[in-house]
């Protein structure tokens, strides 16, 4: 790359520049930071602007502080703050020294604070020590916090904290459709706010990207012990959000202080324990055990603090009863005269007729000399026989679902002007299939084992009191292993002559009556990786606070799925056929038959983005809010190979 110079640009053009040519030499992404803002205006008690008094904001937890001057309208502004509680120190000659405590920021707020001076000698104070009244003067969209105790102490269905983003009023759970399913972490979700797409929430995890690429839905939140707070924002965003219209769901998690904390927790559900549902026959069978703990503190007093925490999930449950219909005794000696019966059939009786004859079969007898051995050995090694005259047969798929997470979190104050953080989140979810060798009924549910890894560092540097700059650099991982039982069946040891490249899947189903293995429990994998950076700058010049940044997302997602790898057999009705689907199969005539390849896909979706926004303070009580954002979408996609024979 060529080098740029810009000889007379003013500093904000200069940082914008450079980060610009930063992202071109690096694999980019990033959205936002998970930060507050605090603006206010020192007077006298007449009311008059104090220019040039001096203002300092502190972190009371980690004992940060950052400093800044009243312009010559009294106006100061902090930008850029990271969430927790604060306090405001204000001197200036001539007047008592001021102290207003009890300030907490809020991700994503950005608050007034107008500081009233007593004329006295800087030996005298003024100390505010009840909590500050937070008024939201500058942000344009419509937005709810989700603060730390209503996200620990709110029941939790699993405990899974994006259940609270229905708190925002204009939020609601909306059909997945095929968005999340067995390609997903389990917890992904569908949520509409303000009317928006299922999946047009933008998901930011400490200022980081924190989406699934695959179908832009949420990867896994950490677990509410690990979270600080988030907030769910829509409507009139501002420029330096972009990627998903709908909304923006900024979480942020805990950190580390001077001071120790941690908590050790087990939350216990058991039907056993709890009260028989009214129109319930039995108790609630589901016993999960969500078990962990958190511990924070510091490293170097003042300086270094970290933040760690993990949480166990262990289920169980008698799973929900599944019906299907399957061969009787009967019908494997040839009568299918109970079975097709009006007693059987909703429709009606059914007369079978010979596919090769076009005669009726008398009192719907089959020959079982005309069985497709195939299909015999098939009933007869892996699939129950019914008792009941109909082929009514009921049963269950067991599930477990166990997950893990864990959070570490370190910051850093380099200095009262430098300050970095970095944290790891891992998620790890197992499902795996259910097949005892016998009732191959129960492989029509995937086998999942899933992980999420998430990193983030950031960095935020203060040039000056009107100046500030942060960068953000984000990993995330999905892997979703998806596949079967190792003992599950491979077509031809039934007698099925037909290419095997998976050595244990069989997929196939007899409408309206019974099926084994299922298209999204077949083996495959679907992984995702995006790499997240971003600069964001934020200048204060007079009445102007601008603001400018550069995102760059990259993301990977790749595919691999043998959903017809052994093929896919399927029997139903066809002309000339017999009348009744399970006939069909007896017989060994399938209406349809599909095979195809492995089907690879390789995503590559570059997101580049370029952002300004002005806030002009027309007035005390007036602010004008501008912005522009570019953000173009690119989308490689090499479909690797696929066949398919019909």
């Amino acid at each position: 790359m060529n080098s740029m110079r810009l000889n007379s640009s003013p500093l904000a053009l200069r940082l914008l520049a450079s980060a610009i040519l930063f992202v071109f030499t690096l694999p980019l992404r990033s959205q936002t930071v998970a930060v507050a803002e605090v603006a206010g205006t020192v007077s006298d008690e007449s009311g008059a602007a104090i220019a040039g008094a001096s203002v300092t904001i502190t972190e009371t937890e980690k004992n940060q502080s950052r400093a800044t001057t009243s312009d010559n309208d009294g106006h100061y502004i902090f930008p850029s703050l990271p969430v927790g509680p604060y306090r405001i120190d204000v001197t200036s000659s001539g007047f008592k020294a001021y102290r207003q405590s009890g300030i907490l920021l809020q991700v994503g707020s950005n608050v007034q604070v107008n500081v009233t001076m007593q004329l006295g000698s800087l030996s005298e104070h003024v100390e505010v020590t009840a909590n500050a009244t937070m008024v939201e003067t500058r942000d344009t969209s419509v937005s709810q916090v989700i603060d730390q105790q209503r996200i620990e102490e709110l029941p939790l269905n699993g405990r899974q904290p994006t259940q609270l983003i229905l708190l925002s009023g204009a939020a609601l759970t909306a059909p997945g459709g095929g968005m999340v399913g067995s390609k997903n972490y389990f917890s992904s979700t569908t949520i509409s706010v303000a009317g928006g797409q299922a999946n047009g929430v933008n998901y930011l995890l400490d200022g980081g990207d924190h989406n699934d690429s695959m179908t832009n839905v949420n990867l896994p939140v950490p677990f509410p012990d690990a979270l600080q707070e988030f907030s769910v924002q829509t409507s009139a965003l501002p420029a330096r959000f972009g990627l998903h219209p709908g909304a923006v769901v900024n979480a942020v998690t805990k950190s580390g202080s001077n001071s120790w904390h941690g908590n050790l927790f087990e939350f216990l559900r058991n039907g056993d324990l709890n009260a028989r549902n009214t129109f319930a026959t039995a108790h609630d069978t589901l016993k999960r055990n969500q078990f962990g703990g958190t511990l924070g503190g510091k490293i170097i007093r003042d300086k270094v603090f970290f933040f760690m925490g993990y949480q166990g999930t262990r289920t169980r449950s008698d799973p929900p009863q599944t019906i299907s219909f399957t061969p009787t005794q009967a019908v494997l000696n040839g009568d299918f005269s109970a079975i097709t019966s009006s007693n059987c059939v909703s429709s009606g009786a059914r007369q079978l007729k010979d596919p090769v004859t076009g005669q009726p079969f008398v009192n719907n007898q089959i020959p079982v000399s005309r069985f497709s051995p195939e299909a015999v050995k098939l009933i007869q090694s892996y699939i129950p026989i019914s008792n009941d005259p109909c082929g009514k047969i009921t049963y269950g798929i067991p599930t477990t679902g166990d997950e893990d997470q864990i959070v570490g979190r370190v910051d850093w104050a380099q200095s009262s002007k430098h300050n970095l953080y970095t944290r790891y989140f891992l998620a790890q979810y197992q499902n795996p299939p259910v097949f005892d060798g016998k009732n191959a009924l129960t492989t029509t549910a995937a086998g999942n084992w899933e992980r999420v890894q998430a990193v983030t560092l950031a960095d935020t540097l203060t040039f000056s009191g009107s100046t500030l700059n942060s960068f953000h650099i984000t990993f995330t991982r999905r892997r979703d292993n998806r596949g079967v039982a190792d003992n599950y069946i491979n077509p031809s040891a039934i007698g099925l002559k037909v290419s095997t490249p998976i050595p244990n899947f069989l997929q196939l189903g007899v409408t309206n009556y019974w099926s084994v293995g299922c298209g999204t429990c077949a083996p495959g994998h679907f992984n995702t990786n995006s790499w997240h950076y971003a600069d964001d700058v934020d200048v204060i010049r007079g009445k102007h606070q601008m603001s400018f940044g550069v995102d760059f997302l990259k993301d990977q997602f790749n595919f691999i799925n043998g959903w017809m790898q052994n093929g896919l057999w399927t029997f139903g009705t066809f002309t000339g056929d017999t009348g009744d689907n399970l006939a069909n199969f007896m017989l060994g005539l399938p209406s349809d038959f599909q095979q195809s390849g492995v089907l690879q896909m390789a995503t590559r979706a570059p997101v580049f983005a370029l952002y300004a926004q002005d806030s002009y303070r027309v007035t005390q009580h007036l602010t004008i809010n501008a912005g522009i954002r570019w953000e173009p979408f690119f989308c490689r996609l090499r479909l690797l190979w696929v066949r398919q024979l019909v």
